[in-house]
């Protein structure tokens, strides 16, 4: 809290009966004193309101903190591509040559999001190359033909092998508010190989902070 005091100015010098004069200008009149008196209340209203506005900053509730939902996503696959595996750990493991999967999310309806972290590793052998990618989505709700295309809210599709990784990717804003009403969210993550590697995933946060 700031320090607020407050120091008045003006002292007051007893008049004598038959001795002083009553008068208007001079150090003793009264023009002076009543000035001197103004200006010590001028400045006792800014003290006033200074320890209002102190008073109110401490009353007032902290500001929020952003919030971390942390999960290891159970990936689904669509199609013809490889399945992930998953250890006892419960870390996603994908190996062989292409594998993608889905993973329904369920998100906190109205709050925004602002990135997404992704924990892991990714390898491959001597013989050939392997990379990988993981993104965060949304499709609205609707039924329309052809099938909404899904929005992409975040996006890394440059994982390269070898070794382990930690992603940190922005959330674009214009998508980022939460609206369970209207789209579904998932979490994709894909995997490929020219020759056989691994891709594993250990976590994934997502980071949330109320509504501007």
């Amino acid at each position: 809290m700031a320090d607020i005091s407050y120091g008045p100015t003006f002292r007051h010098v007893l008049w004598e009966d038959r001795k002083d004069r009553v008068e208007a200008g001079g150090p003793n009149g009264f023009n002076g004193r009543f000035n001197a008196i103004a200006s010590d209340l001028r400045q006792l209203s800014t003290v006033v309101t200074d320890i209002g506005g102190a008073i109110d900053a401490s009353n007032a509730p902290p500001p929020p903190q952003p919030q971390r939902l942390g999960f290891t996503p159970v990936l689904r696959s669509t199609g013809a591509q490889n399945d992930w595996t998953y250890e006892s750990s419960g870390v996603a493991g994908a190996g062989g040559f292409d594998t993608f999967g889905v993973a329904n999310l369920t998100l906190p309806d109205g709050l925004r999001l602002t990135s997404v972290r992704v924990v892991g590793t990714i390898s491959r052998n001597s013989l050939g190359a392997s990379g990988g990618g993981v993104s965060l989505a949304r499709t609205p709700l609707r039924l329309v033909v052809p099938p909404a295309v899904p929005e992409t809210l975040a996006v890394n599709d440059g994982i390269p092998g070898n070794g382990a990784f930690d992603l940190q990717i922005p959330v674009t804003a214009s998508r980022a508010l939460i609206d369970t009403g209207a789209f579904r969210y998932v979490f994709t993550a894909n995997f490929s190989a020219i020759t056989f590697g691994s891709m594993s995933i250990e976590a994934v946060h997502l980071t949330l902070v109320p509504p501007s």
